[in-house]
């Protein structure tokens, strides 16, 4: 009797037929087929998907993660060569915080959406909106054309991660979803691993323009595929309601508030930072007063105001839910401080130059490759999670540890070295919490689970940017101001902290005190990454220690097992 039962599960995932009745979505909000049952809405995929059908399918995802994630660390390279080319170094921040700020706003849309218009759809908006936004940021005439121009390709950013995710989860099961995960984190690996040098290759022969600008083609070849190969479907709306009446069921309204609640922190962490102005200023304690009241109206609003809440609150206060949202928030925290600053050490303290500084990102990106592999590896033949997610959580805490001591002397082998652990540890968290958030909600959820995951993700690459930004900048002026002194020395200081690639071109005296001051902040900074590292282990501990379904099945088998095995006997 099961060979049937799989045979239309997996059909109706590959065509454009939904009689077999395959759910997307959750009954209660009209995103469920006709025919959908609460059997096929809380189990999960059974049956991979033949290779022929899979293989065009994950390389019309993969194009774009690779390029995603090679633009994100071709930013990160080139911040300060590009907000020096505008005479805007002291806006340099926004470059990374706008793309982040608005792929935070926008990636828990993208859950509700996919269930709406269609997984294709999803990923075609995002892929639209990535497209536009870093064409501009090759065009554009200003910084502030170029921070909002990455705050539209951020529109678009948090789509390809969600949608991408949302797919893969509706087309093979659990056991194998692992392995999935850590073949595409192999490809981000990969990109963000050439970001950096190509980045800095880029900057320093044809221009940080062309950076942006040779990812147009590729971006064009994931529209194509996109086009051609992902065809998965939602079932038809139902319970009498059009598309439109239930893209307004969206949850706008915390949306919103999010919106706002973030970005006014972010705003008010950005004057402290970039433009010296302290925490007293009514400028600056009323954006974060707005920011704490906007976040707290938004939670309301989740609870008691939004009939299809973008973050459901009873998937953060289950006790996997809460702690793979905390895990992913303080990892996110720690990866992105350490993307963004690791490479300034190699600029301001190693004068070195940009793309000398983007090498040093490769081991980090060879440590996500093989920590997300290994996690998929390792979760396909043991069906468990927890205390592999746990170490690895642990192996951040270790490589952030090291990065502490760090100084000019510092050995160049053990600056290579240091960071394959912590690439290798956070792709171990990354997938293994991915896969016990899925396997902690029923199938119908798994696009609006996997939203609010990477909605902790990229609220924490936000945090992670903008704090240690701060940190460092109030850091960075204190030791400046205790070792220059003088006529014109606050001009000094502000080119210092500005403009981090001139520390090389300075006298040797200035150029020893720039050193110096930068390697204290940076250290202290790391110190700050390496704390966050160690909540990321504490809320990795408060994870279920939960076996994949069909691990479950191979323990205790169903009475369609067993009516088979005796049909078989006979």
């Amino acid at each position: 009797m099961s060979p049937p039962s799989r045979t239309d599960e997996r059909t109706a995932l590959l065509s454009d037929n939904h009689a077999n009745g395959r759910s997307y979505g959750n009954a209660a909000d009209g995103t469920s087929s006709a025919t959908s049952t609460p059997e096929t809405e809380h189990r999960h995929v059974e049956v991979m998907p033949p290779l022929s059908v899979l293989a065009p399918v994950m390389v019309a995802l993969w194009v774009p993660v690779f390029v995603a994630s090679l633009d994100g660390t071709i930013v990160a390279t080139l911040l300060s060569s590009i907000s020096s080319s505008f005479n805007a170094s002291e806006q340099a921040a926004w470059l990374g915080s706008s793309y982040l700020l608005s792929v935070c706003c926008f990636t828990p849309i993208y859950g509700r959406l996919a269930d709406i218009v269609g997984r294709k759809a999803c990923l075609l908006t995002a892929l639209t909106f990535f497209t536009v936004g870093t064409a501009l940021c090759g065009v554009s005439t200003s910084m502030e054309m170029l921070i909002a121009s990455r705050a539209i390709a951020g529109m678009g950013g948090g789509g390809l991660t969600t949608t991408s995710s949302v797919i893969m989860s509706d087309l093979v099961p659990l056991k194998n979803r692992g392995l999935l995960q850590g073949l595409t984190n192999i490809i981000f690996g990969l990109g963000s691993g050439l970001g950096g040098p190509v980045g800095g290759w880029m900057n320093d022969t044809l221009g940080w323009r062309k950076a942006f600008l040779l990812q147009l083609p590729f971006l064009a070849l994931a529209y194509v595929l996109a086009s051609c190969f992902v065809n998965i479907k939602v079932p038809v709306p139902s319970h009498g309601r059009t598309t439109m009446e239930k893209i307004r069921n969206i949850d706008f309204l915390g949306s919103v508030s999010l919106v706002v609640g973030v970005s006014s922190t972010l705003i008010s962490l950005s004057m402290m930072s970039a433009n010296d102005r302290t925490i007293d200023e009514p400028i600056v304690w009323g954006g974060l007063v707005l920011g704490a009241v906007s976040t707290v109206f938004f939670f309301y609003a989740e609870k008691h105001l939004a009939p299809h809440p973008v973050l459901p609150l009873k998937l953060i206060t289950q006790r996997t839910g809460g702690a793979v949202a905390a895990s992913n928030l303080f990892l996110s925290i720690a990866a992105f401080a350490t993307l963004y600053n690791f490479p300034l050490f190699f600029q301001a303290v190693k004068l070195q130059t940009a793309s000398e500084a983007g090498l040093h990102l490769i081991p980090n990106s060879i440590g996500l490759s093989l920590g997300s592999v290994l996690a998929g590896i390792y979760m396909r033949q043991t069906g468990r999670y927890y205390w592999y997610n746990l170490v690895h959580a642990l192996l951040t805490v270790l490589s952030i540890g090291t990065i502490c001591f760090f100084g000019p002397q510092t050995p160049e082998w053990l600056t290579y070295l240091v960071v394959v652990p912590n690439g290798f540890g956070t792709a171990g968290v990354l997938t293994c919490t991915l896969i016990a958030l899925i396997n902690s909600v029923p199938r119908a959820e798994v696009a609006v689970a996997t939203s609010c995951s990477y909605l902790s993700r990229t609220s924490g690459q936000v945090l992670g940017v903008s704090f240690s930004g701060t940190l460092l900048q109030a850091l960075l002026k204190d030791q400046l101001r205790k070792r220059i002194h003088g006529e014109g020395a606050e001009d000094i200081i502000s080119r210092i902290r500005h403009q981090s690639h001139i520390v090389a071109e300075l006298p040797p005296h200035l150029r020893q005190a720039a050193v110096e001051s930068y390697s204290f902040a940076l250290r202290w900074v790391f110190v700050g990454i390496a704390v966050v590292s160690l909540c990321t282990a504490i809320s990795s501990s408060f994870i279920e220690d939960k076996v994949l379904p069909d691990f479950e099945k191979a323990k205790k088998p169903t009475a369609d097992d067993r009516e088979g095995l005796a049909i078989q006997g006979r």
